[in-house]
């Protein structure tokens, strides 16, 4: 009779309880958000403007979403830690002096952390402000160090944020594969060293000015090739990103994680239903 007691009991607790965690879930799904540039009254697919961003943010954060880093996401899709609720992930691109200005307050306002992805070669030395004068404003040294109470460098590249002719003609990002320059197609081997001393010298000078070694990348135009991610791995980076509209997962692929993107035209509404409805 015992017996037959003790048996019902352990098949009462195998069937009927379980151990439900009070912080984090197995199979959720983390918006990561690629955002580039702020100004006043422009909304488009890359540019956004501060008041558009700022009603974005205070909804996620109405709505219940904690702000996390790219390494909290790495550390949970490799199962060492837990994420709240309801997690995305804030990102920029290029390194804009507006992250600085303008997104950077309304972060802090709202406890909200960011990651920015830099184009390293593009932080500007203010000894030589005017090195890129064709091109939008982006920050420099002191501004990034004087950001990290809620946002985290990675990296863009150091300087290969173009496009070259791919050896059938087409044009490519210059990290997908060998290409033509000055007129002759580069051989593997030249392309890997080529794109592997981009890589280093990124992370090298993020050292070196901010203490610290970045550990994701974010490729230029959301395009990488096997090659791409086998230099990326070799050069140090723990996590890449691309561009494809979707949430990302546990068990999803570290070197090709997606990020959704930001149009500046989206309403708060939109932003959330957006969220909501991707996979």
């Amino acid at each position: 009779m015992i017996r037959k007691i003790i048996v019902a009991v352990v098949v009462y607790i195998v069937l009927f309880t379980h151990s439900f965690p009070s912080y984090g879930y197995q199979e959720q799904k983390i918006p990561v958000l690629m955002y580039h540039h702020l100004a006043d009254n422009i909304n488009n697919n890359t540019v956004i403007s501060p008041n558009n961003f700022e009603n974005q943010i205070r909804t996620l954060k109405a709505e219940g979403y904690h702000a996390i880093s790219v390494q909290e996401l790495h550390d949970y899709l490799n199962n060492q830690i837990k994420l709240p609720e309801k997690p995305v992930l804030v990102t920029f691109d290029d390194g804009y002096l507006s992250n600085y200005e303008k997104a950077y307050p309304i972060l802090k306002k709202y406890d909200m952390h960011a990651e920015i992805f830099v184009i390293a070669s593009r932080i500007v030395d203010v000894s030589k402000k005017d090195a890129y004068p064709n091109e939008i404003a982006k920050m420099n040294w002191d501004q990034l160090k004087e950001m990290q109470d809620y946002i985290t460098i990675q990296s863009h590249t150091w300087d290969s944020h173009y496009k070259l002719p791919s050896k059938y003609g087409k044009l490519n990002g210059a990290i997908y594969g060998p290409s033509y320059l000055n007129g002759q197609l580069e051989s593997q081997l030249q392309y890997e060293e080529r794109v592997r001393n981009d890589f280093i010298r990124s992370r090298k000078i993020i050292k070196e000015k901010l203490g610290y070694e970045p550990i994701a990348i974010s490729y230029p135009y959301g395009k990488k090739s096997v090659a791409t991610i086998k230099i990326a791995q070799e050069a140090g980076f723990k996590m890449g990103f691309v561009i494809q509209n979707k949430s990302v997962k546990m068990g999803d692929e570290l070197f090709s994680l997606s990020r959704i993107t930001v149009n500046g035209n989206d309403t708060s509404a939109d932003l959330i239903h957006k969220i909501n409805a991707i996979k």
